[in-house]
């Protein structure tokens, strides 16, 4: 995906970023042990991921007519729940680094911080989904009504 793909689809962005945190997780849980590094990565990315969250539902909101339109729309609980699970995912690394988590918690966080990569993955993937048909619908009323005309 080039720079100008991710920009004009920032859900696609989004996802790549999402896999790279379950991708990550998944394997501080097959090595049972978070380093210290791994969670400064995960919980900065966290955090981007969580932002571009808002940023979409931030211009899926300005104009009124898109935005009571994509209220209704699964794609904006769907968002809403990746935003949950990205800062849940960022809250748990930082637990890491500012308390200094023994090996043995960091094992039991990391299948936490999976579980919360993972739910974030699948919720975008719900998201590009219905923001894709529900852009597509949206075209071909546009397309039937220019039609009319």
């Amino acid at each position: 995906m080039t720079h100008s793909d991710a920009a004009a689809r920032p859900v696609a962005q989004l996802l790549v970023v999402t896999r790279s945190l379950v991708e990550l997780t998944d394997r501080a849980v097959s090595d049972s042990e978070l380093s210290h590094a791994a969670a400064d990565v995960l919980m900065f990315a966290a955090r981007q991921a969580a932002r571009l969250v808002e940023d979409v539902v931030s211009l899926r909101s300005r104009d009124p007519d898109i935005a009571s339109m994509f209220i209704q729309c699964s794609s904006s609980s769907d968002l809403d729940r990746a935003y949950s699970d990205l800062e849940c995912l960022a809250e748990a690394a930082g637990m890491i680094r500012a308390h200094g988590i023994g090996s043995q918690y960091r094992a039991h966080l990391a299948y936490l911080m999976r579980y919360a990569a993972e739910s974030a993955s699948n919720a975008l993937e719900r998201a590009e989904r219905s923001m894709n048909l529900a852009d597509l619908t949206t075209l071909t009323q546009t397309w039937v009504m220019d039609a009319h005309n």
